[in-house]
């Protein structure tokens, strides 16, 4: 018998229950954003001094001010030929964000994409745009375009042992709950953090929350993480990837983590859980979830959601890589029908920018259904677009997200 709690999920400040106050607060905001786009109004161009450095080592202590020169201090002065160089800082322009802004859209509704930021921020608008202006930022310093157009094989040269982590199941996505959530499974134990270069897991990291954005439906906002700690230990720990988690669903994908299910934590971790508990917003702590046990996990996730193996589910399925085929990408190189295809989805930006543009001349509150309606032909374009922009990921292999569908389908066993 089932012991799985539905959970109720909050439609209040969310894309079709907005009141007419909220309504007039997100006209507001696209009139700041395209202000902004348009080059009307100034911001911080530089990116946040948080990206400076990104690719160090987060365990190694930055070195003593005193001793050291350069980004961490100003020592004693050493000569001129041989002072570091610190590499100049990008500069964004609003023409750059409104790109940046479009990919990161994707297949969302774009007002979906603002009131995440604006509710992440309790609807204060200023602190909703300097939030959502540095994660345009971020996209652009972290290549995220490089991580869904290079084929697994290209980010294999590009960074080392990338495949490695896919094939030994350290962190994948599998099936969704009844709320339609999907579920990334992440297994502690099989990450070594000397077993890769930092770059290689921080890429990996990103590129899992880039596909998981793939699968993701109308019908749901949010996702499950499942971190298993089953056979947890010390060498398992990795501060630089718990940084990174922190920071990508409070910062970068704000109100997207639904629930963050701590499984089997031995009690080697509770040690540590102190020193994280203090790193996270009070919002984003409410979402963890303590699991001792596969019963309690049962409470969160239904069985016929979980492997019969090791979850003690009722789905006969085992976690298994699938590699690309030489000619799994033979669309990318189809130039002239990728033009055509970019070119039809910036058609559809222009209408969607035109149509807003009109809709916000008059801040009274009231929704538009023709912005509606094209948001759900952005949606249905960009599947019809996604062969000539994306590299096939294994997810699109297995068939789960195919022409802008999410299918998962579970082998249930009595």
């Amino acid at each position: 018998m089932s012991t799985y709690v539905k959970p109720v999920i909050p439609t209040e400040g969310r894309l079709g229950h907005l009141t007419v106050e909220q309504t007039e607060k997100l006209q507001q905001f696209w009139v700041r954003l395209y202000d902004i786009f348009d080059g009307k109004t100034q911001f911080d161009q530089t990116a946040p001094s948080s990206f400076k450095g990104q690719n160090r080592d987060e365990d190694t202590p930055a070195p003593a001010p005193e001793k050291k020169s350069g980004w961490f201090g100003r020592g004693k002065a050493a000569e001129p030929t041989e002072a570091p160089k610190e590499a100049p800082a990008p500069r964004f322009t609003g023409a750059d964000l409104q790109k940046a802004f479009w990919k990161l859209t994707m297949m969302d509704h774009p007002d979906l994409i603002l009131l995440k930021f604006i509710r992440a921020r309790k609807w204060n608008l200023d602190d909703a745009m300097k939030m959502f202006l540095n994660a345009l930022k971020w996209r652009i310093v972290e290549r995220l375009d490089e991580l869904i157009e290079l084929s697994d094989v290209e980010l294999e040269a590009k960074y080392p042992k990338f495949i490695e982590q896919m094939k030994v199941g350290k962190g994948y996505l599998r099936g969704a709950d009844p709320l339609d959530r999907p579920m990334s499974v992440v297994n502690a134990r099989l990450h070594h953090k000397a077993d890769q270069p930092p770059e290689t897991i921080h890429k990996f990291t990103l590129y899992t929350m880039e596909c998981g954005r793939m699968v993701l439906p109308p019908s749901a906002e949010t996702v499950i993480v499942v971190f298993d700690l089953s056979n947890f230990g010390l060498d398992n720990m990795d501060w630089g990837f718990v940084r990174l988690f922190v920071q990508c669903f409070e910062s970068y994908y704000p109100e997207t983590l639904g629930v963050c299910v701590v499984h089997r934590a031995p009690f080697v971790f509770w040690g540590l859980w102190k020193l994280i508990q203090p790193l996270l917003d009070p919002v984003v702590a409410s979402k963890f979830v303590f699991t001792r046990n596969n019963a309690e996990l049962h409470k969160v996730i239904p069985r016929d959601r979980l492997p019969i193996n090791h979850y003690e589910g009722l789905d006969d399925w085992t976690y298994e890589y699938v590699p690309g085929t030489p000619d799994e990408n033979a669309p990318m190189k189809d130039l002239v029908k990728k033009e055509e295809m970019i070119n039809e989805r910036h058609a559809l930006e222009s209408r969607f920018d035109a149509v807003t543009r009109a809709w916000i001349k008059n801040i009274d509150g009231q929704n538009s259904s023709e912005r509606d309606e094209i948001a759900k032909e952005l949606r249905e374009q960009y599947a019809r677009l996604t062969p000539y922009v994306r590299a096939k990921n294994l997810y699109q292999r297995l068939g789960v997200a195919h022409d802008g569908q999410v299918t998962w389908t579970y082998n249930v066993k009595a």
